[in-house]
């Protein structure tokens, strides 16, 4: 029996890509909730509360999964990576990384490999078979 996630975030600079997938998602009935963040600078803040999302009263749910795009603007996956892997272990602890892309570039993908924080490398879009896949593999 697979588990139902508390929390997905998105983290992706195109609209229509978010837009898709977070109906995905919602479709598959895997979490509760869908988060999004259009560049790795606004995850971070988001992973650690910080920025525009301090909140004394409030405290951010941790996702399970993380959806990564490789290429955004300001701050691109590869960036996120190696800040995230900057941030407390507390911070860090639970999550699954997935990359997506539409980057067919072979070298990305080996690129991905040497970071053990990601888990699983998807090319977009996202399907529902994907998403019961990873679920299955990390969640049952």
């Amino acid at each position: 029996m697979t588990k139902k996630c508390k929390l997905i975030l998105l983290i992706d600079d195109d609209i229509d890509d978010n837009f898709f997938h977070k109906r995905i998602i919602e479709k598959a009935g895997i979490t509760e909730e869908v988060a999004i963040c259009l560049d790795g600078k606004d995850a971070l803040q988001y992973l650690t509360a910080t920025g525009k999302y301090t909140n004394e009263n409030e405290s951010y749910p941790r996702p399970e999964i993380i959806f990564l795009d490789i290429n955004m603007p300001r701050m691109n996956g590869w960036d996120f990576l190696e800040e995230y892997r900057k941030l407390p272990e507390t911070v860090r602890s639970s999550h699954v990384i997935v990359m997506v892309t539409t980057s067919l570039d072979i070298e990305d993908r080996q690129k991905a490999d040497t970071y053990e924080e990601v888990k699983y490398y998807q090319n977009k879009p996202m399907t529902k078979a994907i998403l019961n896949e990873i679920m299955d593999h990390y969640f049952t």
